[in-house]
């Protein structure tokens, strides 16, 4: 079990079988290096119900503005949730924790995916040929998706421009996915537009961003502490990843098996390297 592997553990390993991350994103894992026949498994689903929580906890500040002091800026922020529709880009166990506590606003939840089937918590999912359409018509978004070749830049700036001017834009599955500059430059064009993350961009091999966004006040941030930078749900993360090799180990099987061409141009080629984990990944689009 694993954070991070590099090449020399993997020369190393000369019996290696099977690789399983404690994170749910797989996304930093070096593909292009791993041996042919070695089977790769994530950690998805330890960290759902955390992160799902996590992206809430952004979407109330963002709703009703905590914490702001001003009352001339405070008395034109609050938005109401209820009867409103939330959009959750990736339906899988964040996601479906995501739309389940939008059921408790009474929202109408709508999920992307690119196996669009019914899920638990969402009134809707739709395929990625109508994600477009569902951005349009979107109160709140969530992006709840790993980073891979499908995600990469998804939220550009032509898909940025579709939102409401009242919509709130939450991230809380990979830096990435929403291109850095063109949410920057929609802050700051379009002041009712509103954003929050907890995960970052990719800037040098750290998490980061050389945009000021904490100077925006439509926007709220967290330092990617969302999955497992607690105790308890590193904990919690840390038995699911360990039953998960014990079901290999005892069947020859295991749940989350990554499909590495979702991660590789080419066998040759990686579509990423991030050097940092991200335990907010539960999710395939």
């Amino acid at each position: 079990m694993v954070w991070r592997i590099d090449e020399d553990m993997l020369s190393s390993a000369k019996k290696l079988r099977a690789i399983q991350t404690f994170s749910a994103g797989v996304d930093h894992l070096p593909f292009k290096l791993i041996p042919p026949g070695v089977k790769v498994f994530s950690n998805a689903g330890a960290y759902s119900r955390p992160v799902a929580e996590h992206a809430w906890a952004l979407i109330l500040h963002l709703a009703k503005g905590i914490n702001i002091r001003d009352k001339a800026i405070a008395s034109d922020y609050p938005r109401q949730l209820f009867g409103k529709r939330l959009l959750v880009l990736g339906a899988g166990g964040i996601g479906q924790e995501t739309a389940k506590l939008g059921k408790a606003f009474g929202m109408f939840t709508v999920g992307i995916s690119r196996h669009p089937a019914p899920r638990e918590g969402f009134d809707l999912v739709a395929g990625l040929d109508e994600l477009n359409h569902e951005l349009a018509l979107a109160d709140v978004v969530v992006v709840a998706l790993p980073l891979n070749k499908y995600s990469v830049g998804l939220l550009n700036s032509s898909r940025i421009a579709l939102l409401k001017d009242t919509c709130i834009l939450v991230n809380v599955g990979r830096g990435a996915v929403v291109d850095q500059e063109a949410i920057f430059d929609a802050l700051k064009e379009r002041r009712t537009l509103r954003f929050g993350t907890d995960v970052w961009w990719d800037e040098g091999g750290r998490e980061g961003s050389h945009l000021p966004f904490y100077d925006l006040p439509n926007f709220a941030g967290t330092p990617h502490i969302a999955g497992g930078a607690g105790k308890e749900t590193a904990n919690v993360a840390k038995i699911a990843a360990a039953r998960n090799v014990a079901t290999f180990l005892e069947t020859g099987r295991a749940n989350n098996e990554v499909n590495f061409a979702d991660y590789l141009r080419n066998r040759a080629t990686p579509c990423y390297n991030s050097r940092r984990p991200n335990t907010a990944h539960e999710n395939r689009l």
